[in-house]
């Protein structure tokens, strides 16, 4: 029998439970190294990097960004925000973000990726909301993140 500690045995379990899904073994993990599952599945801050898919695995950036711009007056905890890359305004954290999503558009290997966070106003102040709840971005930025959003989900792999 196998321990929730064989994570070998844990993903070929699950896979074998139930192969109509797919398996991620160890989102971002050191387990991840062990190329089992479905996906080749990396963390990286602030910018997304490349992972690689094989014969068994598709690529997946399952966490990258964390920009911030701290709006004064809008925090949830004043001056305690945390976020993996400050910026100074709004506009310079979506600029900042399309840059991102631009990235990904120019590797055709990933086929998914998931930006951290757009929703996260508490201790991590990286999200595209303030706290309150209010936008950050004008309605022409929130336009253009749409966009390239859009090419992220439009675009093709090789």
């Amino acid at each position: 029998m196998w321990s929730f500690f064989d994570v070998p045995a844990v993903v070929n379990f699950t896979q074998q439970y139930d192969p109509s899904r797919l398996v991620d073994a160890d989102s971002g993990g050191g387990a991840n190294n062990l190329h089992i599952g479905a996906v080749n599945d990396i963390h990286s801050y602030p910018n997304p990097q490349f992972p690689q898919p094989s014969e068994t695995q598709y690529a997946m950036v399952g966490e990258f960004g964390g920009v911030g711009a701290f709006v004064a007056g809008k925090e949830w905890w004043p001056k305690q925000c945390h976020t993996y890359l400050k910026v100074d305004t709004p506009a310079e954290e979506a600029s900042t973000y399309i840059g991102m999503a631009k990235m990904l558009l120019q590797n055709r290997n990933v086929s998914v990726s998931v930006y951290t966070q757009i929703t996260d106003v508490e201790l991590e102040c990286d999200g595209f909301l303030n706290y309150d709840r209010t936008n950050k971005f004008d309605e022409a930025t929130t336009q253009a993140i749409a966009a390239v959003n859009q090419q992220l989900i439009n675009a093709p792999l090789d």
